[in-house]
């Protein structure tokens, strides 16, 4: 049985893998919005060297609304919430310079990932003895094992503690894995088809809206601007019912 590293540990049961922005608490409520991991791709090296700078403190987000829609993802989503506010997509970028999303000292919005380490893609070859040194994890499967039993719980405890408004999850293959972050155990999601993609849902215990999407940067995913226009009146619907 692999033995994870202590320096591990407490970089991934902070605040690793997160951009940041404004996390609300009970009484001013934010939205999130979590995808899986960063998509760069961490080198062992860079991994180790991300392990010495463990991040105590909540990210406060991008330095400016340019910097935050220079991403695909990042644009995509602020049609969605272009769309959630009763707004156009095609209008994204005046809400991102007006709203200005997971933007510092801005407020409202907040956005991380599920996992802290970045990979390029989901291929179990990205794992490498380099990684096993720095984790003390063997393999891809034990490191994500060992994530959704103890990463996951403490994003659970970020729920509970700062209790948003709204999440809005990207990658209907790790449902599961939003649901133990951000849900409850007898939790069950209603899934609706819009264009041919599938929106699901369901309010945690404490209330939060949890929308579960395709992500939003592949042909197979929530790309089309007529689609995302929908699903972001249908969430909106949903947030204000």
């Amino acid at each position: 049985m692999s033995s994870i590293t202590e320096d591990f540990k407490n970089w991934a049961l902070g605040f690793s893998g997160v951009d940041g922005g404004d996390i609300g608490s009970h009484e001013k409520k934010s939205r999130w919005v979590c995808g899986i991991e960063w998509g760069a791709g961490h080198t062992s090296e860079e991994l180790k060297n991300c392990l010495n700078n463990c991040p105590e403190e909540i990210p406060v987000g991008y330095e400016t609304w340019e910097e935050n829609i220079a991403y695909i993802f990042n644009w995509q989503v602020m049609k969605l919430f272009s769309a959630i506010d009763g707004n156009s997509v095609d209008n994204y970028k005046k809400f991102a310079e007006k709203i200005k999303p997971f933007v510092r000292e801005e407020q409202g919005y907040f956005k991380m990932n599920l996992y802290p380490i970045a990979f390029k893609d989901t291929d179990e070859e990205r794992w490498n003895n380099g990684f096993s040194e720095v984790t003390g994890l063997k393999t891809k499967q034990e490191y994500i094992d060992w994530c959704r039993q103890n990463r996951l719980a403490k994003i659970r405890d970020w729920t509970l503690a700062y209790s948003p408004e709204l999440v809005i999850c990207l990658g209907k293959t790790y449902a599961d894995d939003f649901l133990l972050a951000y849900g409850d155990r007898d939790i069950e999601l209603n899934t609706e088809v819009i264009d041919d993609r599938e929106l699901s849902w369901c309010i945690n215990h404490q209330g939060t809206l949890i929308i579960i999407l395709p992500f939003m940067v592949n042909r197979n995913g929530l790309v089309k601007n007529d689609s995302i226009q929908k699903f972001g009146n249908r969430i909106s619907e949903l947030l204000y019912s």
